[in-house]
């Protein structure tokens, strides 16, 4: 498998990959030195493309039609591209890639930099077959799901619109409170995140557990 770039969420991956297979990962980024400073990469030029016949594509949106556009030609026939970018769908895909060529979703539903530093989050594919494959490569070194991609979008995007509104209305609030800046920014960062976790876990503190039984309670009484 060859990894295409090295943004937030290539590097997440290839972090865990390289941890879990010691082993080094193949990577191809436009910017060939930033790869050969990270010892778990092993960079490969475009006139090596033809060895692949699996592609992780671990670009932003925006730069994915001039990729294909400059190196879909140099993949052989048959080669399967795994893309990642929450905004790309199958339709776009196929304008990509050649006819003899295939493209398969591989969306992460979460964060890739929570990714990076706790694992947390799934790839989701809509083909067993195709999970199956990642989970070898990766000696499962990630948690994955069979779920369609557009589901994937509308959670990643409910997710972040939410969080934001969540992050902004703290910060608002306790502002009008009077509350130090340097405070407001050190619970920001830290209390979303460690309630997520509790919440998912079912740990949460008894200030959090009085807050849920209020709100039960309140929904119960509506």
């Amino acid at each position: 498998m060859l990894i295409v770039g090295y943004g937030t969420l290539a590097r997440a991956i290839i972090q865990r990959v390289s941890a879990k297979t010691y082993a080094s990962v193949d990577i191809y980024n436009r910017t060939k030195s930033v790869v050969d400073l990270d010892p778990a990469c092993n960079y490969v030029p475009p006139e090596k493309f033809h060895r692949y016949a699996s592609v992780l594509v671990a670009l932003p949106a925006a730069a994915y039609e001039d990729f294909f556009r400059r190196w879909a030609g140099f993949f052989p026939e048959g080669t399967c591209f795994y893309y990642c970018a929450t905004k790309i769908m199958q339709t776009e895909m196929r304008m990509y890639v050649d006819n003899k060529q295939s493209a398969t979703p591989c969306k992460l539903a979460g964060h890739a930099e929570i990714l990076r530093l706790m694992g947390e989050g799934a790839f989701a594919f809509e083909n067993e077959e195709k999970r199956t494959q990642f989970e070898r490569w990766s000696d499962g070194a990630f948690k994955t799901v069979i779920a369609k991609e557009d589901h994937v979008l509308e959670g990643n995007r409910v997710a972040t619109e939410e969080s934001l509104r969540a992050l902004l209305t703290i910060e608002q609030k306790l502002q009008q409170a009077g509350v130090p800046q340097s405070l407001i920014e050190s619970v920001n960062a830290s209390i979303p995140g460690g309630i997520a976790q509790a919440h998912k876990k079912g740990t949460h503190g008894h200030f959090a557990k009085e807050i849920l039984k209020k709100w039960q309670g309140d929904d119960h009484d509506g």
